[in-house]
This record gives structure tokens, C-alpha cells and sequence, in this order.
């Protein structure tokens, strides 16, 4: 198994520059995998940037004001046989992670970030742990 871990204070542009090289750590990972032609799979990698991305600008939304070391986001990229898992934790206070669809027809300001997450990862759960949450995604290729 390959693993790759991006740690960052949880900022915007940090979480910005997470999603960004989520793309290329997914991207280098395929590679790694045996993928020849990454190009043919641009909609894998654009999935894994949004998941990415909205985990990690969760993790930012929801830190403290004080950016003490428990803050710090961690952004870890395995890789298995033929799927990525990508695990985004944080030391914010726990959260509810069930089931919603947003009310698309009210267009809230927030509230997509996880169920875009599970709408396009083949597996996303949460677990919290030494007072840090996880979100582990999982994506086939």
C-alpha cells in the first residue's frame, strides 16, 4: 500500500491548496496503480478533488478560533489495489453525519458538503477517536 499524508492549519487557502493536490496525489496514485492513460480518467479524479475538497473545507468551517495544535487537518491518500482511500481529520467537536439530502428547492447557503461526498465516492463513513473526527472516503478506479 501507498500512503501520502498532507497536514495543514485549517484556512481556506490551505484547504484550497489541499483540494488542488488532491487531484495530482489521485492522479500520481493511478500511476503508481499501473494506469497508463490518466487522462481517460478525469472523472475519477475530479470526484476525488470535490470529496476532498468539501471534506477538508468542512474541517476549516467548523475549527476553533484558536488554531492550537489540535487543528491541524490531516489528509491521508492510500492507496489499494484498485481503489483510493482518503481520510480527512480534525480536532473540531464531533458532529451528525446521517443521512440528509440539502433542500435543493431552498437553496441553502451550506449543507451539500456530505452529501456530495457520498454521492460521488463509492464509500464515505465517520468515526470519532481521540477526540478526532475522520472521514474516510473510498473511491474505485
Amino acid at each position: 500500500m501507498n500512503e501520502l499524508e498532507l497536514r495543514f492549519v485549517p484556512t481556506l487557502d490551505n484547504a484550497q491548496s489541499a483540494t488542488i493536490a488532491a487531484r495530482e496525489i489521485a492522479a500520481a496514485l493511478l500511476r503508481t496503480a499501473g494506469v497508463e492513460s490518466i487522462d481517460e480518467h478525469g472523472g475519477f479524479l475530479s470526484e476525488v478533488e470535490l470529496a476532498t475538497g468539501e471534506a477538508c473545507c468542512n474541517a476549516v468551517k467548523h475549527s476553533p478560533e484558536d488554531l492550537n495544535i489540535t487543528a491541524v487537518v490531516s489528509v491521508v491518500f492510500q492507496l489499494h489495489d484498485s481503489k483510493i482511500t482518503i481520510v480527512v481529520s480534525d480536532g473540531n467537536d464531533a458532529f451528525d453525519f446521517s443521512e440528509r439530502v440539502p433542500d435543493f428547492d431552498a437553496m441553502p447557503e451550506d449543507g451539500y458538503g456530505i452529501y456530495l461526498m457520498r454521492k460521488v465516492m463509492n464509500k464515505v463513513r465517520y468515526q470519532r477517536e481521540n477526540d478526532r473526527n475522520f472521514v474516510i472516503m473510498e473511491k474505485k478506479f
